[in-house]
């Protein structure tokens, strides 16, 4: 067993094991690791991200088995990817989508109350020569336009990778995105039987550089955007999913798939930076305050 694989474990027990202390009352800082002490890491799991546990609570376990509304819902949430957005369109992603009302209570929350719509966690992209509001609203439109025949879609295939390929056909809509979608879907009942959770992820720039990493190779030697590259990409990530089932990863906490792999290569490489100097977090983090 290569020694970056046991490397990459520790860290993600490490970093999970903060999550557990915190949460279970305990004094911080929860780690002596001085990198995970002074800069902020995602959850290995990105279902325990405050984002996304707000949405599971407030719009997809609300919306049941309503399949074309779940799509919807996800598609417009992860547009703007903010909480207090959500809580502005609540009614709007629960009911029935109305493009004006929406633009109405964007334009005031943007003019108005001079508050962001968008979250910070990615790039959010929309047509040029267009405001935000109305941009937004547009690309959101184009993909209502082609919503059914898209849930028909995902109703005939179950894949992640095919739900991700037609949303990345949308302009504006890239594959970090597509993929933030996708895997909200496989928490619902439109993806929750999906047959490639453990075969496939839409890895990033950010997970090809980690797997170099952990694979103690030159990197670069996984280029994401490469065709010719996503078999390994894939299969080595494939391996590290075999690993954590087989004692590197505790039995007894959450089981991992590829959406883990793929997620915590991204993390590891942020961590490595830091390590190496080759780089640090844009947030730094005070475990002792929990900030």
């Amino acid at each position: 067993m290569a020694s970056r694989v046991e490397d990459f474990f520790s860290f993600a027990r490490e970093r999970y094991q903060i999550k557990l202390k915190r949460e279970a009352g305990e004094p911080g800082p929860w780690t002596t690791d001085p990198i995970l002490q002074a800069y902020r890491f995602c959850n290995i799991f990105r279902e325990d991200d405050k984002t996304t546990r707000w949405f599971r609570s407030n719009i997809t376990e609300p919306l049941g088995h309503d399949w074309p509304r779940q799509y919807m819902a996800a598609v417009i949430f992860r547009w703007f990817n903010k909480i207090e957005t959500g809580e502005l369109l609540k009614d709007l992603l629960l009911g029935s989508w109305d493009t004006e009302e929406a633009r109405r209570r964007l334009y005031r929350r943007v003019s108005l109350e001079k508050v962001p719509i968008l979250g910070a966690a990615y790039m959010i992209k929309s047509p040029p020569g267009m405001n935000k509001v109305d941009g937004l609203l547009q690309c959101i439109d184009a993909v209502r336009e082609r919503h059914m025949d898209l849930v028909a879609s995902i109703f005939n295939y179950q894949t992640l990778q095919r739900a991700h390929e037609e949303l990345v056909e949308f302009p504006y809509l890239g594959s970090f995105m597509a993929y933030e979608i996708v895997t909200d879907l496989r928490h619902t009942p439109v993806l929750r039987n999906a047959k490639d959770v453990d075969t496939w992820a839409a890895a990033g720039p950010g997970a090809a550089r980690g797997l170099c990493r952990v694979m103690d190779v030159p990197l670069g030697t996984y280029r994401y955007q490469s065709a010719k590259d996503q078999e390994p990409l894939l299969k080595g990530m494939q391996r590290l999913l075999a690993f954590s089932r087989g004692g590197l990863w505790p039995a007894e906490w959450p089981r991992w798939e590829m959406r883990e792999v793929e997620h915590t290569l991204c993390e590891f490489d942020k961590y490595e930076r830091a390590r190496l100097g080759e780089g640090t977090p844009k947030q730094r983090f005070s475990l002792s305050r929990g900030k």
